[in-house]
């Protein structure tokens, strides 16, 4: 039952809740609006009605706070807080592509707890069935991470303007630490002498290993004399500038025309058809099925280790917004990695 509590003359009912997600017991304040302890009883019998909805996480505006004569109930569910944190995000020109993956993950969310919980009501047990539901699809582990952070940020951003007062437990599944997958330079020779590969395509390859380009970025860059400038609109957040070589510079001008008079596919995104035939060519020459397009920017970062780049130099060139990201493709194997790039390797000269 909720309790009387005064605070500087005037009196509140004060219901207390054990929160398992949190392992602590919470309290919540409900305003009397009265300095006479009569009245604050009466109104506290009234509170006490509605007390098991408070503790599930419904909000109530009771008659002595508006104007009506009666109890209304203040329901912020999941899917208001879904409608308002997506329309805060698109205002804030995020990405079309990671409100895609935003909403992809929602939707689980919502499937898995339901579009009409209280935000407030979420709980830990609620957040383990959506783990559950996510490793049920198959879906990997880097996959069902997306999708908790994904959720994570909404009550992030919630919490940040008083909308809720708590976060429920929400943590990402843990993961072996994984290698950067690159590709050698005997399969990319393989790839090259592809009979059935167009030589356009070849180009492009050889454009996004030698620049260590995300898949995306050339599509909404600028070229600057021989600097191609990549604006804040990338996964890094960061807008940075590659400056290319004349051969570079010939093929991003190709890749350029091809992107805006149709590409010559039928799949509505240019960006998939480079993807999905780079991925034809690596099976074609028995590559490790591991082993897919953003393999080049890994090869990139891994070329530029073997040839001795600074660390923080590598950084700033990838667009990496935490030298830590970097710093994980020092842990390679310096002479495997010089076995499997002997175009870049250093050759001590002999005194």
């Amino acid at each position: 039952m909720a309790r009387l509590k005064k605070r500087r003359s005037k009196w509140y009912a004060r219901i207390r809740k054990w929160a398992n997600d949190i392992r602590k017991e919470t309290e919540k304040q409900i305003p009397l609006k009265t300095t006479s302890k009569v009245t604050a009883l009466e109104r506290l019998s009234i509170v006490n009605k509605h007390e098991a909805d408070i503790k599930s996480g419904l909000s109530f505006t009771f008659p002595w706070e508006h104007i009506d004569n009666h109890v209304k109930v203040d329901r912020f569910t999941v899917d208001d807080a879904i409608t308002d944190w997506m329309s805060f995000r698109k205002k804030k020109g995020i990405r079309p592509k990671t409100l895609e993956i935003n909403q992809n993950g929602l939707n689980h969310f919502t499937t898995a707890i339901g579009s009409n919980c209280p935000l407030k009501a979420v709980n830990v047990k609620m957040i383990d069935t959506f783990v559950e539901l996510l490793t049920s699809k198959g879906l990997s582990i880097n996959s069902v991470n997306i999708h908790i952070r994904t959720v994570k940020a909404m009550f992030m951003h919630f919490w940040k303007r008083d909308r809720i007062v708590r976060i429920p437990l929400i943590e990402e599944l843990k993961k072996e630490e994984e290698n950067p997958i690159y590709i050698s330079d005997n399969e990319f020779q393989s790839i090259m002498e592809l009979e059935w590969l167009d030589k356009f395509y070849k180009q492009v390859f050889y454009f996004y290993r030698e620049t260590g380009c995300r898949l995306r970025e050339p599509f909404i860059s600028d070229l600057d004399g021989d600097w191609l400038d990549i604006p804040n609109l990338s996964k890094g957040k960061k807008p940075r500038s590659i400056q290319l070589s004349n051969s570079l510079k010939v093929i991003y001008l190709e890749l350029m025309y091809w992107y805006e008079n149709g590409y010559g596919s039928n799949l509505k995104d240019p960006a998939i058809n480079i993807s999905k035939t780079f991925k034809k060519a690596l099976r074609n020459i028995g590559a490790n099925e591991s082993k897919k397009f953003h393999s080049l920017r890994h090869t990139f970062a891994v070329r530029r280790i073997v040839e001795q780049v600074p660390v923080f130099k590598i950084q700033k060139m990838m667009g990496h917004s935490s030298i830590t990201t970097t710093e994980g493709y020092l842990k390679l194997e310096l002479k495997r990695l010089e076995r499997d790039f002997p175009s870049v390797a250093y050759i001590p000269t002999k005194s």
